[in-house]
């Protein structure tokens, strides 16, 4: 079939992107670095199809785990199958992780890892009266996998009951594309604060001023060809007149200018990856990619793969420029994994895609030490943090699997997080009764209603990375105001009422 230049230009997304491609460039903003003047990256892994929590994190003691149990009589995990860990405050060996998560549990109890219980979107703190009475608004249309994402991605659970600041009307932003646009001003020149290494989570990192980098999980940054020749020659030529286009107001303005940007901003990224990776010593480079070779038995895994490539684009950006880098002070990425919709088979699908992320995430934060004893005094800073759909129902359906359902635990890790602490409230387990006289449930089936917000959740790492006054806050998380008073006049408990939940380190 002959492909007219139009139809490809229309089919990548080229044929628009003169009205709506926005300008690479942003305003300089008033965010902070006081707190640490070095490099600092902050890294989202989201877990897509909406990850079991009941079964990351299990309680071992006595009556819960028997309440698990009443649940989950074939998915459960034996108890003395769970990892145990022991947070600060709570009683010794009191919950424990999933079998397959060893590198995890390791890393919680040297204090790099904490868990931040029972946490999702919500517009306003709500108890479960309010759930069943709808007298409190709830986000928009709860258990759905493309809501709750968007949720999660764009930090407005109801975007009808939010008031957006004006620079965001009309706008489709995430919380990470927002921060960037206010941490802008940490970075010098117009380097892209936020890269993406898939499309599965792109709102996220879209902000109202600041684009992110997309880029492949291997880490290339460039047009993707096809198998047919004749397709990639029409598709260089037509990139090639995209480029040329002036429209008459200014070339950076115009397609030609955000094109010849990105290409910058592409070559630049690929010369400070290879020089920034073979300054280190050559010893510290085989010992990281050693870390990221995945057992023989791995299959398909691309998790690793991501991480290992914000690994080197980390590096690149932490080195000075005088020394071939990029010399930037902060960037947020984003990585996925997916297959997490477990209605069927639960417990062999979930036990494969949990060693999967206890092997990435070990090696990246391995690696990291590796870099960071490299870099000396200026060492770069990281932290990673999961966000999936919801969590699924306590109570197992008959396919070996669970439901959607709504507040999930996430995991937290990194050299600055304040880990070996569970944060937050662990769910009530017991569904006797239909879960009559159960408050952290909205049904029988052990859907928790979330006592965190996503806000919260989400503002405790974007404050980290710089955010530094309440305008900034409120720009970033424009329903947080709201919630936070909600909380004080309703006299939710104080966690409710704060603006961070605490897993961060205080600078200083």
């Amino acid at each position: 079939m002959k492909i007219s230049r139009r139809q490809l230009l229309r089919a990548t997304g080229l044929l628009s992107a003169a009205a709506t491609l926005p300008r690479w460039s942003g305003e300089a903003n008033a965010a902070s670095a006081t707190g640490y003047s070095g490099y600092r990256a902050a890294i989202c892994v989201s877990l897509l199809g909406g990850n079991d929590s009941n079964n990351l994190l299990v309680p071992k003691l006595e009556t819960p785990y028997a309440q698990y149990m009443a649940a989950r009589p074939n998915i459960g995990l034996k108890q003395t199958d769970l990892l145990p860990i022991n947070p600060l405050g709570l009683a010794a060996g009191a919950y424990g992780l999933h079998p397959s998560l060893t590198k995890l549990q390791a890393l919680f109890e040297q204090g790099r890892a904490a868990v931040v219980c029972n946490v999702g979107p919500l517009v306003l703190p709500m108890i479960k009266s309010d759930y069943t009475s709808s007298t409190v608004v709830r986000p928009d249309n709860l258990f759905s996998h493309e809501d709750q994402q968007e949720a999660w991605a764009s930090g407005i659970a109801n975007p009808s009951n939010v008031v957006l600041p004006l620079a965001l009307i009309g706008k489709s932003t995430g919380w990470g594309g927002r921060t960037a646009d206010k941490i802008h001003g940490l970075n010098p020149g117009e380097y892209p604060e936020v890269t993406s290494f898939s499309s599965g989570q792109v709102l996220f990192t879209e902000g109202a001023t600041r684009r992110p980098l997309m880029v492949a999980s291997n880490g290339v940054l460039s047009v993707k060809e096809t198998t047919d020749a004749a397709f990639n020659a029409l598709q260089r030529e037509s990139l090639a007149q995209v480029l040329a286009i002036d429209n008459g107001v200014t070339l950076e303005a115009s397609y030609g200018g955000s094109f010849a940007m990105a290409q910058a901003f592409a070559s630049s990224r690929t010369a400070a990856r290879e020089v920034a990776w073979n300054r280190l010593p050559q010893a510290t480079r085989a010992a990281i990619e050693a870390l990221f070779v995945p057992p023989k038995d791995s299959g398909g895994w691309s998790l690793h793969t991501q991480l290992y490539q914000v690994l080197r684009d980390l590096v690149a950006a932490a080195t000075p420029v005088a020394s071939g880098g990029l010399g930037l002070k902060r960037q947020l990425f984003s990585v996925i994994l997916g297959g997490f919709d477990t209605h069927i088979g639960q417990d062999a699908t979930q036990a494969s895609l949990f060693r999967q992320l206890d092997f990435a995430l070990d090696a990246f934060y391995q690696a990291l030490v590796l870099v960071q004893g490299a870099f000396g005094t200026s060492a770069p800073q990281a932290t990673l943090f999961t966000m999936s759909d919801f969590s699924r129902t306590l109570v197992e359906n008959s396919n070996r699997g669970t439901d959607h359902g709504w507040g999930s635990h996430a995991i937290v890790l990194g050299d600055r997080v304040a880990g070996r602490r569970l944060y937050g409230t662990f769910p009530n387990l017991d569904l006797s009764n239909n879960a009559a006289n159960n408050l952290d449930t909205v049904d029988e089936k052990g859907r928790w209603i979330p006592t965190l917000s996503m806000d919260q959740y989400a503002h405790s790492v974007a404050q980290w990375m710089g955010l530094s006054t309440t305008a900034e806050r409120d720009y970033v998380f424009p329903n947080i105001k709201d919630y936070l008073d909600s909380a004080v006049a309703r006299g939710f408990p104080a966690a409710a009422q704060s603006a961070t939940v605490g897993f961060m380190m205080v600078d200083g």
